[in-house]
């Protein structure tokens, strides 16, 4: 599988939520905990757990989570600046599958240049599935250019592990097309729950050779 490097146009973002049930998760101490926050290149994941902990607990969730992150070699969705002005990775016509990958899941992208179309793949790591309960809700994949919304692909309650596909038509050739999605799923990670919301997105270009 190749990573290639991957221009974000909506940086790719985690963020888990939950309910809070005490007045004590809506208005901590300063010895207590509701959210944590782990950044990395362009991903930056929030969590709100559904109940308060203690902040020791806390930071060292925030501090595993962001061990696990450090630990992944992985192109993310926004690459290093160069210098030189945008850098968009193209997507051939030739090419069977143009791969992207980012620690929170892999985008897959085939350019059809004879029907005008592209067709699209994610899926969710599995460091991710591990942490998930339940299935993933997907909004559905909205399209664009710098000038008009090109349309969204229908939403879906599938498996968190089933890979998510798509086709968007009414492109041409030289288009700089930038794409996002929303999904949503239940998570437990250290024994604590709450509600993510994994907002991924990115941008690139697609030519006929």
């Amino acid at each position: 599988m190749r990573s290639a490097r991957f221009l974000a146009a909506l940086v790719g973002t985690l963020l888990i939520s939950g309910t809070p049930i005490t007045a004590a998760a809506e208005q901590p101490s300063s010895d207590v905990r509701t959210r944590a926050e782990v950044r990395t290149s362009g991903t930056t994941l929030e969590i709100t757990w559904d109940q308060p902990m203690p902040a020791a607990e806390a930071e060292a969730l925030t501090k595993s989570l962001q061990g696990a992150v450090e630990e992944e070699d992985v192109q993310t969705f926004m690459p290093k600046p160069n210098g030189h002005g945008p850098q968009y990775d193209v997507v051939r016509c030739d090419e069977a599958n143009h791969i992207f990958t980012d620690r929170n899941g892999i985008f897959s992208v085939r350019y059809n240049c004879r029907f005008k179309n592209v067709n699209w793949g994610f899926k969710v790591t599995p460091k991710l599935v591990t942490i998930a309960v339940g299935d993933m809700k997907e909004s559905g994949m909205v399209w664009h250019t710098a000038t008009k919304k090109l349309g969204q692909n229908g939403h879906h309650t599938v498996p968190i592990y089933y890979q998510l596909h798509g086709t968007q038509g009414g492109v041409k050739d030289g288009d700089i097309l930038h794409w996002s999605d929303r999904i949503t799923f239940r998570v437990n990670a250290g024994g604590r729950e709450g509600t993510a919301i994994l907002n991924i997105g990115g941008t690139f270009k697609i030519s006929r050779r």
